[in-house]
């Protein structure tokens, strides 16, 4: 028995599928709270008229988030498509339970 029949098992498949839902949920739990710390870094230096690098600002750091923001709302649909949603169903529950437990344990 060689590797590619044991990972095209379908259980194996759910299962990698669980794990990496499991890893976006840390993932996105750490990066999270690295954005909120650099946040409160941009307005601390702002507070005591320092900057770090010097053209930036909390106007620019805001205007560049809002845009980003903007732009995946924009275009949500080129990255998940919902019109396969049916197909994908178990695998995407499976996915989202993997990363609801991975976010909450982070």
């Amino acid at each position: 028995m060689d590797l590619a029949s044991i990972l095209s098992n379908p259980l194996v498949e759910l299962a990698l599928i669980f794990v990496d839902g499991l890893l976006f949920g840390l993932g996105i739990k750490k990066g999270v709270w690295s954005v909120l710390l650099i946040v409160l870094a941009v307005l601390l230096g702002e507070y005591i008229n320092y900057s770090v690098i010097p053209s930036a600002s909390l106007q620019t750091f805001e205007t560049n988030v809002k845009n980003h923001i903007v732009y995946v709302i924009d275009n949500i649909e080129k990255i998940v498509p919902f019109s396969n949603i049916g197909a994908i169903g178990t695998s995407l529950i499976l996915f989202i339970v993997g990363f609801v437990i991975g976010y909450l344990k982070g």
